[in-house]
């Protein structure tokens, strides 16, 4: 099924090579922190997020959309640095500071290389039956174009939504998040629309912001865009009370304003 996005503006293989670009100084306030970004020869045109001192911690993965399906890698690094700071390995489309644009193909590419090389080298700790897509903006909807994917068991929407294809959504089946940035949010219709045509039985949360396209993305560590998202990813691969608790009411504190549906039949990996 074709997918379309509100637009705006390598071959996967096992690898042992230390990355080509020089680790950055990173970020995020987690426990497994700082997170930096790197490349890999094997995964050209991509940016790989890891935690410095993840240990022996299990690290389930996040695959990247960036806005206006921008090719820089690094565009989103706020945000990707404290998700990965926090115990997960997470893939952006597009190489850092590179030009161009990205395709839903250059995301599959990323799941691809995550199933060829988790569990070896670099990447043992990596978990690839924990795997999320999301995305903002157009980057969103490279990420709804993997819901069909079964290696995929989460979606992120990020100020995103269907442009065309409008009833698509109503076949989605996967818990999926979403974070818009209220009635100034140009995707703001899109995501509302997509939300409220999810069929019963998808666990998914709506939560609005009055702040905008892109909403908090680009504040330190993604936000309050990257808090909410963070703690989706804590309760589904983690099932972190914490989280959980934050999803189904501590977000008031806030200022979210959130619709959910079915949140009581999400059932957590860890």
């Amino acid at each position: 099924m074709k997918l379309t996005a509100i637009a705006f503006a390598a071959v996967a293989g096992v690898v042992y090579a230390v990355p080509v670009v020089e680790r950055q100084d990173g970020g995020g306030d987690g426990p497994y922190g700082p997170g930096t970004y790197s490349t890999e020869d094997s995964l050209g045109e991509h940016t790989i997020y890891m935690p410095s001192n993840a240990g022996d911690a299990s690290l389930p993965v996040l695959v990247w959309g960036n806005g206006g399906c921008g090719a820089d890698g690094a565009s989103n690094a706020a945000l990707l640095q404290q998700i990965a700071s926090y115990g997960y390995l997470a893939i952006a489309s597009g190489g850092p500071g590179q030009q161009g644009g990205t395709t839903a193909q250059m995301m599959t590419d990323s799941i691809d290389w995550v199933m060829a090389n988790a569990g070896q080298g670099n990447y043992a700790n990596v978990d690839s039956s924990k795997i999320m897509a999301a995305g903002f903006s157009c980057g969103g909807v490279e990420a709804y174009a993997q819901i069909y994917d079964e290696r995929v068991a989460t979606i992120g929407i990020f100020s995103s939504g269907l442009l065309e294809n409008q009833t698509a959504a109503q076949t989605f089946d996967k818990p999926i998040l979403y974070c818009l940035g209220g009635t100034g949010d140009i995707a703001y219709e899109n995501g509302e629309r997509d939300f409220h045509a999810l069929p019963d039985g998808t666990p998914s949360w709506k939560g609005n912001l009055n702040v905008g396209h892109g909403g908090t993305l680009f504040d330190a560590n993604g936000g309050l865009f990257g808090k909410a998202g963070l703690n989706w990813l804590e309760w589904i691969f983690r099932g972190s009370e914490d989280a959980a608790s934050y999803l189904n009411g501590g977000y008031q504190s806030d200022g979210w304003e959130v619709e959910t549906h079915d949140l009581d039949q999400l059932q957590p990996l860890n």
